[in-house]
């Protein structure tokens, strides 16, 4: 009697995060003839993506997962969806007496948060100036950005 290999196939799960955060744990299925007698793959799957990558996508590898020489495996790979990080940028109120130039038009960032010494670029705008008559002037967005991530 000859004993053969028990084919197996094992998929890596698609996972998603958001930009700057960690990896999740990378999982897998097995399906084909299944593991048998408490058997168990061991290692583990590898992405390309880290804390810095950029928003896209990124293939999740067989890495060091295996299993005994009693199985053969086949592989399939799955996909880290590296996903927008969400901020929120407010504006911080100004006061200025009629007739003083404008302070530094300043915010603050919430929600997630920047991080991987992201900045945010440009600067806000008010249509107040010098001449502006008292009363409440809006600050707006102006040409202040934050990169695509």
């Amino acid at each position: 009697m000859t004993v053969g290999v028990r084919d197996i196939t094992v998929t890596a799960e698609n996972k998603t995060r958001k930009y700057g955060n960690a990896n999740p744990a990378l999982t897998w299925t097995v399906g084909g003839d299944g593991l048998v007698n408490s058997d168990t793959l061991t290692g583990a799957l590898t992405t390309a993506a880290d804390t810095a990558s950029g928003i896209g996508a990124y293939a999740i590898n067989q890495g060091t997962l295996a299993a005994s020489t009693n199985y053969a495996i086949a592989y399939t790979s799955g996909t880290l969806t590296v996903g927008v990080r969400d901020i929120t940028v407010t504006a911080e109120n100004k006061t200025r007496k009629y007739g003083n130039a404008n302070p530094a038009l300043t915010w603050t960032v919430g929600g997630d948060g920047l991080v991987n010494s992201d900045t945010l670029t440009g600067a806000l705008t008010t249509a107040a100036d010098t001449a502006s008559g008292i009363g409440a002037y809006a600050i707006n967005q102006g040409t202040l950005a934050a990169s695509t991530n």
